[in-house]
């Protein structure tokens, strides 16, 4: 993948999970310091090799979370029907 996509990547990846406060979260999630995350970006052309199969990582860690919470809640507002 070209660099700049990698970059498109950690953009798109960590505004989707994160707001527009993302650059923090995302280093923290990467294991990386936020201020490497913002070199990446202001440099284009130093973001590693592999970050595209991080961000792949981190969001499918994220979506398996959201899926248990997501049970959760349906559990819950069920319990909540029969009871009413």
């Amino acid at each position: 993948m070209v660099e700049n996509g990698n970059l498109d990547l950690l953009r798109l990846v960590g505004e989707a999970l994160y707001g527009e406060r993302w650059q923090a979260p995302i280093a923290a999630d990467l294991g990386v310091s936020d201020r490497a995350v913002r070199y990446w970006l202001k440099s284009a052309n130093q973001c590693p090799d592999d970050i595209g199969f991080r961000l792949l990582s981190i969001v499918e860690r994220k979506k398996l979370n959201l899926g248990e919470v997501e049970a959760v809640v349906l559990e819950r507002l069920r319990l909540g029907r029969l009871s009413q």
